[in-house]
């Protein structure tokens, strides 16, 4: 009968573990979407996906991240309001203009030199959804790099899209505190985002 009893305690105690261990992957997939199955393949499984994930994360809350003035805010956003206008004219180039661009701003805010994967790794843990259509789009670029010709003005677009939702959301919280109260870092901060909006000079 004690026998019975540790049996069923062990029995209870092991789906809770698997459960807890279940949810926690769960929890991963739905906070990195895409990224989640990205990570898997190139780790080689889930475990050793659910490792690297934990390690960005950690690796992400030691970041020293600064806010940007509002002067360097709006450089930025004139600078990709440059490439984007630029895109009628020469979408290949816009392509790897906006992904520059993508990668100076993340520098600029304190996200570590090195190479891209590491960055993208680091960026995936606040943007997740829009480092996966990030890997999209130089997926994109990387093609017009073999044939300028392979993909069509609209894959080009919806490419540039793509460069642009990772800009967005980077630009958008890269104020930080660093924004005062008289309400005119708000107004800059519309101001920006009607300028990165790529619909909007079309």
């Amino acid at each position: 009968m004690i026998i019975g009893a540790i049996i069923a305690i062990a029995v209870v105690v092991a789906i809770a573990v698997i459960g807890a261990v279940e949810y926690d992957r769960r929890r991963k997939r739905a906070l990195f979407g895409p990224e989640y199955d990205v990570v898997v393949e190139q780790e080689g499984g889930r475990r050793a996906a659910d490792r690297e994930l934990g390690r960005r994360r950690r690796a992400y809350s030691k970041l020293e991240l600064r806010p940007l003035a509002g002067e360097e805010q709006t450089r930025h956003a004139e600078d990709w309001r440059r490439v984007q206008e630029s895109f009628v004219d020469d979408p290949v180039a816009a392509l790897n203009d906006a992904e520059a661009l993508v990668v100076r701003l993340a520098r600029s805010t304190g996200y570590p030199s090195g190479d891209e994967e590491g960055l993208l790794g680091l960026l995936s843990v606040p943007h997740a959804e829009a480092v996966s259509g990030y890997r999209e789009a130089t997926k994109a670029r990387q093609a017009t790099d073999e044939d300028p010709e392979q993909l069509s003005t609209e894959e080009l677009r919806q490419a540039f899209r793509k460069y642009a939702a990772l800009f967005n959301e980077m630009l958008s919280e890269s104020g930080g505190d660093s924004r005062d109260g008289d309400g005119d870092d708000r107004t800059q901060s519309s101001d920006s985002q009607e300028a990165l909006s790529l619909e909007g000079r079309r």
